[in-house]
């Protein structure tokens, strides 16, 4: 009997090491998705704020009454 749990325990070392194993390549791969869609949501992010950036609403506006005014 005192073999027999020798035996187990090089089985039992594999099964904990093939279960971390399988844990961290899980946990890594929640990671890289949750960074990667971080990044898309900053690229869109400053998409938008160049898109609002580029053109003042209140200064269109006033161009336009003054060039109706002229006219």
């Amino acid at each position: 009997m005192f073999f027999k749990l020798k035996k187990e325990n090089g089985s039992i070392t594999l099964f904990v090491l093939v279960s971390m194993l399988f844990f961290i390549i899980v946990l890594m791969g929640i990671f890289v998705n949750t960074s990667n869609k971080i990044q898309k949501q900053e690229k869109e992010i400053q998409q938008i704020q160049r898109s609002y950036q580029k053109e003042d609403i209140n200064s269109l506006y006033e161009n336009i009454v003054e060039q109706k005014r002229h006219d």
